[in-house]
């Protein structure tokens, strides 16, 4: 059986997908008791639920589990006492394969996200449980916090570019799922850390000629103010922390962009990672 921490996150639901359809096992730990009827309708799972913060929760969580893949909620203040929590459960539980959900590029230190993240790695390596670390790019999924505006509005509302030479790569969260779903079920995949990426690095202007292509008609950007984003954040039920951390985050993107390579996806799926305009292509056809 493989157990899924922060299940009912869009990452979390994916991957559960991805191995639902390979017919695996699966446990699901979510934190609130009215999340479980919600995730149940993804297919037959077991789903169980726990604060990660609570040790006995946890090692409940993982008795009888062979490999977890741990996904962390976005940026989680906790996030380093959560990791060691859940390693100490994987470890007495003699789980077979753990797999951590980190970020690309962890060792950017200015991102404390990343900071937290690359800790948590850290305790894995040390932890002498044989491990994998997925180290995804954006998500292009992101891109429909906005999706309302850019369809109804023609308006694309973002944050990551402010210059021209500002590029992301991205990745279809799909191919993130199946890449994972892999890893978990086939065998040669512990004691590594893969960087996952899609096979773009894209320009603001990059991403807008996608979409006109598949809209068919002239798209416009709005970048809201430092101080206006941070309002929305707050009244969506962000914290300061979280706040903080996803400012610093776009800051960093517009000086320096996030650059990948998609050769490891490649490997891992035995074909391309699926390109940015494919996903707007299905995304409009859902």
């Amino acid at each position: 059986m493989i157990l899924i921490t922060g299940a009912n996150g869009k990452t979390g639901r994916a991957v559960i997908k991805a191995l639902l359809s390979k017919g695996e096992r699966i446990r699901a730990l979510v934190r609130r008791t009215e999340q479980i009827e919600d995730i149940k309708s993804l297919g037959e799972m077991e789903v169980v639920t726990g604060d990660m913060l609570d040790q006995k929760a946890v090692n409940e969580a993982l008795v009888g589990i062979r490999a977890v893949y741990h996904i962390c909620s976005a940026m989680n203040p906790d996030e380093v006492q959560i990791g060691q929590i859940i390693i100490q459960a994987a470890r007495l539980a003699e789980v077979e394969h753990f797999v951590f959900h980190s970020v690309i590029h962890p060792v950017i230190q200015e991102m404390p996200h990343h900071q937290k993240k690359l800790m948590v790695e850290e305790l894995l390596v040390n932890s002498d449980i044989p491990y994998t670390i997925i180290q995804p790019g954006v998500f292009m999924q992101n891109i429909l916090e906005s999706w309302k505006m850019l369809s109804e509005k023609g308006i694309f509302q973002q944050k990551y570019f402010t210059t021209q030479e500002t590029r992301i790569c991205m990745i279809d969260l799909e191919d993130l799922a199946e890449a994972a779903a892999i890893i978990l079920t086939h065998p040669g995949h512990t004691w590594a850390s893969y960087e996952l990426s899609g096979p773009e690095n894209l320009s603001l202007s990059d991403m807008l000629a996608a979409m006109e292509h598949h809209f068919g008609h002239e798209i416009k950007v709005e970048t809201p103010q430092d101080e206006m984003f941070a309002a929305q954040l707050k009244k969506r039920g962000s914290g300061d922390y979280q706040i903080n951390t996803i400012l610093k985050m776009f800051q960093h993107y517009n000086e320096h962009g996030s650059i990948g390579n998609s050769n490891v996806l490649t490997w891992i799926l035995g074909r391309k990672p699926n390109d940015f305009s494919s996903f707007i292509h299905r995304t409009l056809r859902l």
